[in-house]
């Protein structure tokens, strides 16, 4: 039996994820797809909108048939290891046969030469990848141009946002002896569109909802889904970005030079730039703006920001995940998740049972969102018909 693995935020769940999964299905002739996807903090180092509880519930009434929570510690990490976790935990599975991803269009007829070249890279290439960062851009931007030269792509066919991703999945792939087949999907629409129509995007859908546009909202969400979203608003379950600005303030305040370069993600001096950003800046857009650079990206100091507020250290992120959360699953998919604990990779549906890491940042995004801390421990596996 085929089963179609997809890797996700889902931060929230909208029309443009319902067709992924539904061509997902499709594509790997698969009989049912599960789902990994991010915690309570995401990829951009900051609060998930919704609660991985809520998201994993849209996902099952949109077409997922299991859906498990990746670990904070590949959650809120650079792409490699985002994908290297997500990756590991579907093949530590053992009955996961597919991987789904978006990927723009243009990107696709490169993807295997290009992940093969990064991951064993030659001499030629570390020395043109070296000359982009002495030029100032970011290792992604960096090797994304490098290797593009290299296969004469078309500019900027690889360093998109879901191509990167699409690499970092097939090199996770490789690095890992993993049996996954891999199954690209052409993603439509634009990464950061602004637009509610056609295949939206999710910070698009992210500002409706902060803004109250529920014209926008109801027609980029399915209508499956709508009432968990609106459920969630009604109780309060939802973490916009700013509750993260007072909780950062005291996060850097208390921490010298030396402690802030130990937080991972630190480096090259970047400690010195946000010590002394933090000292001016009131809010995270405006710390992130003072200390950006085309070599300091927005995501990295964002990320590096997140571990200062949740308080991690190098030595709690893992090479590996170790286990996983189940979410929730759909009755039909009990005898799949039977397989799956058969694998004897650790699966558990209560959420005390998670590593101290999982608990805090779960903790952490409940006392932002304004709700018990004592609540992140109340939720159980969503189980639909």
């Amino acid at each position: 039996m085929a089963v179609c693995g997809v890797i996700a935020e889902y931060d929230p769940f909208h029309k443009g994820h319902e067709r992924h999964l539904l061509w997902a299905r499709e594509a790997a002739g698969a009989e049912q797809v599960v789902c990994v996807i991010s915690g309570c903090f995401t990829q951009r180092g900051l609060p998930a909108l919704l609660s991985p509880y809520d998201r994993a519930e849209m996902a099952l009434r949109c077409g997922a048939d299991i859906v498990l929570q990746l670990p904070y510690a590949f959650s809120v990490r650079e792409g490699d290891f985002f994908a290297l976790g997500g990756v590991q935990i579907l093949s530590a599975l053992g009955c996961v046969s597919h991987l789904s991803f978006g990927c723009e269009e243009k990107a696709l007829p490169y993807l295997n030469d290009a992940a093969a070249l990064l991951e064993t890279p030659d001499e030629a290439l570390e020395e043109a990848v070296q000359a982009g960062l002495s030029e100032g851009l970011s290792y992604a931007a960096a090797a994304g141009r490098a290797v593009e030269k290299r296969l004469q792509a078309p500019p900027r066919a690889l360093d998109r946002p879901n191509a990167a991703l699409a690499l970092s999945y097939l090199r996770a792939i490789r690095r890992l002896g993993s049996p996954l087949i891999p199954v690209p999907i052409p993603r439509e629409g634009h990464y950061h569109a602004r637009e509610l129509t056609g295949a939206p995007s999710a910070s698009a859908l992210r500002a409706a909802i902060s803004r109250g546009d529920w014209q926008g909202i109801s027609g980029a969400i399915p209508q499956e889904a709508l009432p968990v979203l609106e459920k969630a608003l009604l109780a309060g379950r939802v973490c916009p970005p700013e509750r993260m600005d007072p909780f950062l303030t005291l996060a850097l305040m208390r921490r010298t030079e030396r402690e802030i370069a130990m937080l991972p993600g630190i480096g090259e001096g970047l400690e010195k730039r946000i010590l002394k950003a933090a000292r001016s800046a009131v809010s995270w857009e405006e710390l992130i703006r003072l200390v950006k650079t085309r070599r300091y990206t927005y995501g990295r100091i964002s990320r590096a920001l997140c571990h200062a507020v949740t308080n991690v250290t190098w030595d709690e992120l893992p090479s590996l995940p170790e286990s996983a959360r189940v979410l929730g699953f759909r009755e039909s998919a009990r005898p799949l998740l039977r397989r799956m604990r058969k694998s004897g990779f650790p699966l558990f549906t209560r959420p005390a049972l998670s590593n101290p890491l999982d608990q805090r940042a779960d903790e952490t995004w409940h006392a932002l969102a304004g709700l018990p801390r004592a609540e992140a421990y109340r939720r159980g596996p969503i189980i639909l018909p």
